[in-house]
């Protein structure tokens, strides 16, 4: 219910403007607080406000989020242009312009001052976002003579029109336009309203016919300011891939496959741990996706080559199948999750992936393919202590159960990335923890207890599921709070040169390769 809020009457002769402005910002900021649904829980698709646009070589995104203060309260607006894709440039840069409606018309509230450029370069650019306080647009009401006594309703339009000049063109613009009701407008804790590895940008200062260099982490807030921001689309050093201009990078379609279909849907819950130049952000929740075997999806946006993704798979009822995890390539990439008849008894999982350039969700025949196998093991009745092993060899298993017409013959030995094989988040030959995260409760939840499943549409083309806004949209509950710093950081086992093999009889023998049943001890080749 909207907050009411009663003035005395002596108050409306001084300082009815400050008290205007107030309640204004007041109303503005606990609007629909009240009640309002959990982000965490709520469903997807109104939480984050944004329109796709193509036009002239342009494919780009423009996001609006409100920001909560420290203290939880709605203290600004967010705007954010995130470009897929855009020529070659001589000369580009964005405004912002932002409009309430009253009465039936459109009253501007808000346009930046000072330039925004945008990089020369054909590609990708994640622009810093574009922080509006509530203050000025309750300033810019009360100027134009509009009062307004209820925010949560109020017709919200959000503009970025970008002004560009190519070898052939000159004086050429493209704009994006997205229109939203205040109280329905994504609250968020962070400006960094799109979900993008964080990337280094170029930062060009022209003072008096000066040039001076340097760089600046893209995601902080944006000041009002009259100097020059120049922003190319850079990757992080380590990991940047063949052709930095391709936008399918990172992407992916994911099919939950089986032979023989002793199920009929299953459960995918989804996670991405990003890449940095020595470590990974701890894991993120993307969310719980309900298959039917044989079923895909496509996933883009917020993702970039080398970034790790987990799938851990539950049957219906929310019994843990079984884990995988692989990391994004260049291009868009076909990853294929195989189970066996009966997954609930040998855990396993076989990992198929390579690129799949056309997205048609085959890899290529020309593509390098990674296929391996992942075993869980329960260490109690409790899934949240099972443990996953990457295997190293296919020895013990049936193979003709994990056989699918469609993908390679399997070989004896698995095939992983190199980061896989060797440095510090190398985990072939290891045991880890399957639920070792710290502070993201979505990832270790009961599917179906915290967060919505997501049933994937049985359409004939892809369903399409854009990372950048549901990390958002599970961002309460879905962020884990540690860094990793190696895999071992999981109550890793690492199982050394011994041709180490799986033996899926599911007793009690050594299966585990460390001599007993608890594989908590000390046996940390890494240490911490």
């Amino acid at each position: 219910m909207p907050m009411t809020i009663f003035l005395p009457l002596w108050s409306m002769s001084r300082s009815t403007q400050t008290w205007r402005r107030a309640i204004a910002l007041t109303l503005l900021s606990s609007s629909l607080t009240a009640s309002v649904i959990p982000v965490a829980i709520a469903t997807p698709s109104p939480l984050v406000l944004s329109q796709r646009s193509q036009a002239d070589d342009w494919i780009a995104d423009l996001l609006m989020a409100r920001l909560l203060d420290e203290d939880g309260e709605i203290s600004s607006l967010v705007l954010q242009l995130d470009i897929d894709e855009k020529p070659q440039t001589s000369y580009a840069n964005v405004v912002y312009q932002l409009f309430a409606k009253v009465d039936n018309r459109w009253t501007a509230v808000y346009t930046n001052v000072g330039a925004r450029l945008i990089g020369a370069s054909a590609g990708g650019a994640l622009l810093p976002p574009e922080v509006i306080p509530l203050s000025e647009i309750v300033d810019a009401l009360d100027q134009a003579g509009i009062e307004r006594s209820d925010w949560s309703t109020l017709e919200m339009r959000a503009l970025a029109q970008v002004r560009y000049d190519t070898r052939d063109r000159r004086d050429q613009s493209v704009a994006w336009e997205q229109e939203a009701v205040y109280g329905q407008i994504a609250q968020s804790l962070t400006s960094q309203i799109v979900m993008e590895a964080s990337r280094t940008t170029t930062v060009t200062s022209r003072q008096g016919g000066t040039v001076q260099a340097g760089t600046v982490q893209a995601g902080t807030a944006t000041e009002t300011r009259s100097d020059v921001t120049t922003l190319e689309p850079l990757l992080e050093d380590g990991f940047t891939p063949s052709n930095q201009l391709n936008p399918h990078r990172g992407h992916f379609n994911l099919g939950i496959l089986q032979p023989s279909n002793t199920l009929s849907e299953v459960i995918a819950r989804v996670s991405l741990k990003s890449k940095r130049p020595q470590s990974y952000l701890g894991e993120r929740f993307i969310g719980d996706f309900k298959y039917s075997i044989n079923q895909r999806s496509q996933f883009i946006r917020g993702l970039n080559p080398g970034d790790r993704v987990v799938v851990r798979l539950f049957d219906t009822a929310g019994t843990f199948l079984g884990y995988s995890e692989f990391e994004l390539l260049d291009d868009n990439a076909a990853v294929n999750l195989i189970l066996s008849d009966n997954p609930w008894q040998d855990g396993l999982v076989r990992t198929v992936y390579g690129i799949d350039g056309d997205r048609n969700g085959t890899i290529d025949q020309s593509a390098a393919i990674y296929d391996y196998f992942t075993a869980v093991r329960y260490r109690s009745q409790d899934y949240r202590d099972s443990s996953v092993t990457f295997l190293r060899t296919t020895r013990g298993i049936n193979l003709q159960s994990f056989q699918v017409s469609s993908l390679r013959q399997l070989q004896l030995d698995c095939l992983y990335p190199s980061s896989f094989q060797t440095g510090n988040f190398a985990l072939v030959n290891r045991t880890v923890s399957a639920f070792g995260v710290s502070g993201a409760e979505a990832i270790v939840a009961a599917p179906g207890s915290l967060t919505q499943i997501t049933t994937v549409s049985s359409s004939t083309t892809f369903v399409t599921y854009e990372v950048s806004r549901l990390l958002l949209t599970h961002q309460a509950v879905g962020f884990s709070d540690n860094v990793i710093v190696t895999s071992c950081d999981r109550d890793c086992v690492d199982h050394g040169d011994d041709d180490w093999d799986w033996d899926d009889d599911w007793d009690d023998d050594d299966d585990w390769g460390d001599g007993d049943d608890d594989d908590d001890d000390d046996d940390d080749d890494d240490g911490d």
